[in-house]
């Protein structure tokens, strides 16, 4: 697989082989957007165009370089991942250690730091001091669906390529080639992942994500009319899945980013949740725009806790579906 294996991030791919092309390599990339949307997939390609001997555009795939990279054996492109929640300082010591040797075999040594947003202070400013001088020979990717969370000397030093959401089509015939679905139910899947194929072909591998989803939202449906008890009630059960809570929040997101679509637009077309339709419509009633933007951000609020720092998660979530329910009208 290669940079025309990549869905819908022509800018992106054309930016980078460009720099190929003529040999304008930067040292330090930030690949910033949605979860999903082909980052990561990029990030590989790239690494492996850089280090294919055939030194093209594009890797050929059948050089040496690219024959250990498929293997997953090349010693000179290296991914860090957060360990926990965080990417933690001595990872990017690692990291600095590992970069005062030369490639093995190939031009680049190459790094790719995944979710790079969710570095702690000691990992960034560690990190920082690599890119203030890094070895000639060094590439570093970092991806993230936070560029805000990054500190801005990091950014700064980096060249940024943006990478947008997908539409509902383009995720629509990747489903289709790549599962042999029939349109009508690609498209389904395709609306439900909100821009993100990363997130429709986990809908398809992971039966289990889609059930979760709808567990969820017909508890929340009814937020409104519950009590404190059974808002606490509510809680235990989402701590149940609380391995999906990345999901399960990007879920109550999405329901309450529909109800204030449907509010201003009417259309139930435009919706994500479209298998909720009827309770969408019932509850844009009964908020004003303004609550219904104050409960996203809430919500946002939390993922950004709940993602990032080590609040307890029980009690996040109940704060936050018990701030939910004072925004009623």
């Amino acid at each position: 697989m290669a940079f025309g294996d990549v869905v819908g991030q022509d800018t992106p791919i054309d930016i980078l082989q460009n720099g190929l092309k003529r040999d304008r390599v930067n040292h330090a990339y930030l690949f910033a957007g949605k979860k999903g949307v082909g980052k990561e997939f990029t990030a590989v390609q790239f690494a492996k165009a850089l280090n294919c001997k055939e030194r093209k555009s594009d890797a050929c795939g059948e050089c040496i370089s690219c024959r250990k990279f498929n293997s997953g054996n090349h010693p000179d492109i290296v991914n860090i991942e957060p360990e926990g929640k965080y990417i933690k300082i001595d990872q990017i010591r690692s990291l600095q250690q590992n970069t005062s040797y030369k490639p093995y075999e190939s031009e680049w040594k190459i790094y790719i730091i995944k979710q790079a947003d969710r570095m702690n202070l000691q990992a960034a400013n560690g990190l920082l001091r690599t890119l203030e001088e890094p070895p000639k020979y060094v590439v570093i990717i970092l991806l993230a669906s936070k560029e805000d969370l990054l500190l801005p000397t990091i950014t700064s030093r980096c060249q940024i390529i943006k990478f947008r959401t997908l539409t509902v089509d383009e995720i629509t015939d990747r489903l289709i080639s790549r599962f042999e679905l029939d349109r009508a139910e690609a498209e389904k899947i395709a609306i439900l992942a909100d821009g993100s194929l990363g997130k429709a072909i986990e809908f398809i591998e992971n039966e289990d994500t889609l059930t979760t989803r709808e567990i969820i939202l017909d508890e929340l449906k009814e937020l409104n009319g519950l009590d404190i008890v059974e808002v606490f009630e509510l809680v235990q059960k989402i701590l149940d899945y609380k391995e999906e809570i990345d999901g399960i929040l990007e879920s109550i997101i999405t329901f309450y980013r529909d109800l204030l679509l449907y509010k201003g637009s009417q259309k139930e077309e435009l919706l994500i949740n479209f298998d909720y339709q009827e309770e969408v419509i019932k509850l844009s009633r009964e908020y004003t725009f303004d609550e219904l933007q104050s409960i996203i951000e809430e919500i946002e609020q939390t993922n950004n806790l709940v993602q990032n720092t080590n609040v307890k998660l029980q009690l996040a979530l109940e704060v936050m579906l018990l701030n939910i329910k004072e925004k009623r009208v």
